[in-house]
């Protein structure tokens, strides 16, 4: 008798089809995913009373397991692997994926992101990948590619050396991702100036990234510089991470001035203003259009019902080109107007107000120059085991204080880093500094606390 072939796993089996799938492919790789069960907080006085006892797995089923693999590897055509790619695929108490880790083993193979990425539907639940290390620029290019088709939110590549360095991949197309760790990746300024040229608006990056973790790289002030132009108009970023770096005053000053108020340059002002009209331009065509729409259709709708009815006028039945010709006239004469408030109205509650980082909501002008009220959507900066000085610690109180008399919404900064610099241990600057920091703290702590009044609904007996 003829063995009956092995049955084709489901790509909601993540960690049975990616290795079936890369084994199809002859992938000179082999890949091993090791199945792990998410870990849920369980409380330390609680955690003795809740434990179970697991029965141990009894040897007859044992076997059975043992035996079934042997007559799937008999099965496996012969293959000669050069690497072995280990992968934990990490999934939640409902049996959902939520993390893909890849050990420090190998260079990932690009086939493999692109099967990964041809299931990444099924995998809603897919949150987070972690990459240490063994990552080249044609996985990141496919990285790069899946993102928008998934709803990652978080990437980490700690320690992952990029010999291209082309992590604007990531950012190039709109996508869920929220929070990106580049630490311990050999950064350098360069390679800064690409990542922050793709964080200025109107970039996607600056719509949708709010971590970006750039600890323990070999960043400068001349990169500090151009991450402060993209930071005069990103409003998505609020939490920043620039620890362990070679950053001094110079770069300190760049950063804290893009958070108090800075005059605006020309070419900020006519791309703002561009941004404007390109708003105005787009909506007042969807209005166009829209408007059309709903003048056709009620015009459909009245003629339809016209027909239906048959009218007379001084003796005579009106043919049915006739009612219609004069249900347009009626309409073109008094529902023109409400049909394109009504359109208006439709597009402005789709597209809204004009987001713009330089509006009028955010500058002023003064002495015929305009100035921008600062960066106040940046709440975590950790700058500490750096070069700065005393002179930037001045500076900084000089932002928390700045900050705190325009009083907007957001509040800006309201946790700071700042150990391991050249400062003092002990000095005015830092007590004021901590006092505004808890000021900040508490007064954020009491709006979310204070709880809203219920609202009473009468009811009859």
């Amino acid at each position: 008798m003829v063995e009956d072939e092995p049955q084709r796993p489901n790509p909601t089996d993540f960690d049975i089809f990616l290795p079936w799938a890369c084994q199809q492919l002859q992938l000179h790789t082999m890949v091993q995913v090791v199945r792990e069960e998410q870990q849920e907080y369980v409380s330390a006085t609680t955690s003795e009373r809740t434990k179970v006892k697991t029965k141990p797995k009894a040897k007859e089923d044992t076997q059975t397991d043992l035996d079934s693999e042997v007559d799937q590897l008999n099965r496996m055509p012969a293959i000669t692997y050069e690497d072995i790619l280990y992968i934990n695929a990490v999934y939640n108490y409902n049996n959902n994926l939520v993390q893909i880790k890849f050990a420090n083993t190998c260079t990932i193979p690009r086939l493999v992101l692109k099967i990964i990425g041809l299931i990444i539907k099924y995998h809603t639940h897919l949150t987070s990948i972690i990459i240490n290390k063994g990552i080249n620029e044609y996985s990141m290019y496919e990285l790069g590619k899946l993102l928008p088709l998934s709803n990652i939110t978080d990437i980490c590549l700690d320690g992952t050396y990029l010999k291209n360095a082309n992590y604007q991949l990531l950012f190039e197309q709109q996508s869920s991702m929220r929070q990106l760790s580049l630490a311990r990746c050999s950064i350098d300024d360069v390679v800064l100036e690409v990542i922050a040229n793709a964080l200025i608006h109107p970039s996607p990056a600056s719509k949708f990234l709010s971590i970006l973790n750039l600890s323990s790289n070999i960043i400068s002030d001349s990169g500090i510089i151009s991450l402060a132009n993209a930071l005069r108009t990103n409003r998505a970023l609020n939490y920043l991470n620039l620890s362990n770096n070679m950053i001094s005053d110079r770069g300190m000053t760049c950063i804290l001035d893009t958070l108090v108020r800075f005059p605006l340059s020309l070419s900020e002002l006519v791309a703002s203003r561009s941004r404007h009209i390109e708003f105005m331009k787009d909506k007042s065509e969807r209005i166009m259009n829209l408007a059309t729409e709903l003048r056709s259709y009620d015009i459909d709708k009245r003629s339809i019902k016209q027909k239906s009815m048959k009218t007379l006028k001084k003796g005579k039945v009106l043919t049915e080109r006739d009612t219609s010709l004069k249900n347009i006239n009626e309409i073109d004469n008094s529902n023109q107007e409400a049909l394109f408030e009504k359109a208006t109205a439709i597009v402005e509650a789709t597209l809204g107000s004009f987001k713009d980082p330089f509006n009028k909501n955010n500058t002023f002008v003064k002495d015929n120059i305009t100035y921008c009220f600062g960066n106040n959507s940046l709440y975590y900066l950790n700058v500490s085991y750096n070069n700065w000085s005393y002179l930037s610690l001045k500076k900084l109180l000089t932002v928390l204080i700045y900050q705190k008399t325009i009083n907007r919404k957001p509040r800006g900064l309201i946790n700071l880093s700042i150990e391991g610099n050249l400062i003092p241990e002990h000095c005015k600057e830092l007590s004021l500094i901590d006092s505004l920091l808890n000021e900040c703290l508490s007064l954020i702590q009491r709006d979310v606390t204070i709880p809203k009044k219920k609202t009473l609904t009468k009811t009859n007996k």
